[in-house]
């Protein structure tokens, strides 16, 4: 019996985090309350995509890469093909600091401005890439 109470409190619980998340992603505080019930909790890195249609709606979600503690890799193409093959219009990207430092590494700046590069090239712009922690904290890497 406490199972099954455990087990329906959390599923309330998710589905009340899902339902506050916003359905436009215009700001990084937008982008970061949209993936924080998703990659805050988590004790690894991971790298998720959001393709936006032309009034910043959510067309689609992607995980793009699954790392370890301290990081991530993932190549600018498949983030592009993913852009692509969702039929983006422009995309943002969010992923996690287990550690809970929101500051980018230099990894981040250089993969961040890697794909705003090639996909500005591409004509389905880089909106943003944010940072979130398990604290709630976040930065954005394109603003810093």
């Amino acid at each position: 019996m406490l199972r099954l109470l455990a087990a329906l409190e959390l599923g309330r619980r998710v589905h009340a985090a899902r339902s506050r998340r916003p359905r436009r992603l215009r700001s990084p505080r937008d982008i970061a309350r949209f993936f924080e019930p998703t990659l805050a909790p988590l004790v690894h890195e991971e790298l998720w995509m959001a393709a936006l249609d032309v009034h910043h709606g959510v067309r689609g979600v992607r995980m793009l890469s699954r790392g370890g503690l301290t990081a991530t890799v993932v190549q600018q193409t498949d983030v592009l093909r993913a852009a692509l093959e969702m039929a983006a219009t422009s995309f943002v990207l969010c992923h996690n600091h287990p550690s809970g430092d929101p500051k980018p590494t230099d990894e981040d700046v250089d993969l961040t401005n890697a794909v705003e590069h090639a996909a500005h090239l591409v004509g389905v712009p880089l909106a943003d890439h944010v940072i979130v922690t398990p604290a709630r904290r976040f930065s954005s890497v394109l603003r810093r």
